[in-house]
């Protein structure tokens, strides 16, 4: 977490499966490893050769695509389109745009 405290870790639920996710309002983008999608048999479109960078500042090049995923926080239920990254940590990451 920042210190500015944008950032909140909470369990969310994709297609009803619990998940740990960090919610960012500060994040630009919702982000997804490709464990998970995997797991969740998540439908993933094809990567447009975008790249993003890490909080460790590693350069990331994004995968894939998960268009209106169907996330749940409390009784909100959102689709949220997520960009899909190749990392060996599972890891969801939900802006609040």
């Amino acid at each position: 977490m920042d210190q500015g405290g944008s950032a909140v870790r909470t369990t969310i639920r994709v297609k009803s499966h619990p998940v740990k996710a960090i919610v960012d309002s500060e994040a630009l983008v919702s982000i997804i490893t490709l464990p998970i999608v995997k797991q969740l048999r998540l439908q993933m479109s094809p990567a447009d050769g975008s790249s993003i960078v890490a909080v460790d500042q590693a350069k990331k090049k994004v995968i894939g695509f998960v268009r209106g995923a169907p996330l749940a926080i409390a009784d909100a239920r959102v689709p949220v389109d997520l960009m899909v990254i190749d990392a060996s940590r599972v890891a969801l990451l939900v802006s609040t745009d």
